[in-house]
């Protein structure tokens, strides 16, 4: 199976999506209904869910949002229980969603698609990126600050909710060689943000994207211009942890200029996502693979998943501390596979 994000590039593979609020101590594996088949759940009109799923949000406790191939959008206003299909007005393939709010929420994905929700999710309008690459990842600071990132070193970003869009792109101020897809991307502050991508490459700015700086990987051989891809990263207690190919973790502690290699305890597979609250995280990849933390990532357990599961990869993490009762968060991947994190289980 070729990996993960050459998948998206080809058809191609939130605050609440990325960087939540979530506590859960105990994840324990519950074969609860779907067994990784595609979906069947019915709120108004029955939905099938057969689609690929790429990324998912939690805008509040009872409202989740999943997005997948054909410009498929999933919304459920039950804690997950069941799904509605949003019309996105789109067929290209959407891979990150970001809602820095319960109303506000962006997605994004092929031939620089970016769609733009004030309604948690129940309708969706385009907003003009001014690119046509690959967007791989969008993440939002609030309502207004945000940034999107993909395939050949494309950035865009926005100070004013998406109204307009500035190309940002690592070209226009580093004289790179080629260019790097960009899988992740991260907001700290307004006009901060940290990407990264191809050969474990890490790029920061701290003025809009006006200007880039890159930073010392120790995924990426300067000699070589070779390394292992990130994938995915996430901001959390003002910490940045990102993940990828050979289950490779990294994390940096002062914003993005300076990181780290820790270790998982397991070699592989390929880690595609990840997502951290409060120091307790999950990190997903190809076979089920799910990865649990609760101290930042010092240490790691295998979370187990029914056999079912282990036929499909997971690709999205949503997590977020909702009141008590209410959804905790989500996990998506191939063919409609979904599982809900409630009251501290993991339920398919």
């Amino acid at each position: 199976m070729p990996r993960f994000r050459e998948r998206k590039a080809q058809n191609r593979p939130m605050r609440s999506g990325k960087k939540a609020v979530w506590t859960g101590w105990c994840i324990l594996p519950v074969c609860f209904c779907f067994l990784g088949l595609p979906s069947f759940a019915e709120e108004g009109p029955s939905v099938w869910i057969d689609v690929n799923l790429y990324a998912a949000a939690v805008p509040s406790g009872a409202r989740a949002v999943m997005v997948g191939d054909r410009g498929k959008i999933f919304l459920s206003a039950d804690g997950a229980g069941t799904w509605r299909s949003i019309e996105s007005g789109t067929k290209s393939a959407l891979v990150a969603v970001s809602f820095p709010d319960e109303r506000h929420g962006w997605a994004a994905g092929q031939q620089g698609v970016i769609l733009h929700t004030t309604n948690g999710g129940q309708a969706w309008e385009p907003q003009e990126s001014g690119v046509e690459a690959y967007l791989l990842d969008i993440d939002f600071l609030d309502s207004l600050h945000g940034f999107a990132a993909g395939e050949n070193s494309t950035i865009v970003a926005t100070s004013d909710g998406g109204r307009t869009w500035e190309n940002v792109s690592l070209g226009l101020s580093l004289d790179l060689e080629e260019g790097v897809n960009l899988f992740a991307v991260v907001v700290l502050e307004a006009g901060q943000a940290c990407v990264a991508g191809d050969g474990g490459r890490i790029f920061t700015t701290r003025d809009g994207g006006r200007s880039w700086s890159e930073s010392k990987s120790p995924l990426h051989d300067e000699e070589t211009m070779d390394g292992r891809v990130l994938y995915s990263m996430v901001y959390d207690s003002g910490a940045l942890y990102a993940v990828g190919i050979d289950g490779a973790f990294v994390v940096s502690t002062d914003q993005g200029r300076t990181w780290s290699e820790r270790n998982t305890g397991f070699p592989g597979p390929e880690l595609y996502g990840i997502d951290m609250v409060d120091g307790t995280g999950l990190a997903v990849g190809p076979g089920g693979h799910i990865l649990r933390t609760s101290d930042a990532g010092s240490t790691w357990r295998v979370v187990e998943v029914p056999d079912g599961i282990t036929r499909f990869w997971l690709s999205g993490i949503a997590l977020r501390r909702p009141p008590p009762g209410d959804i905790r968060g989500l996990v998506v991947g191939e063919e409609g596979t979904f599982g809900r994190i409630e009251n501290g289980f993991l339920r398919w």
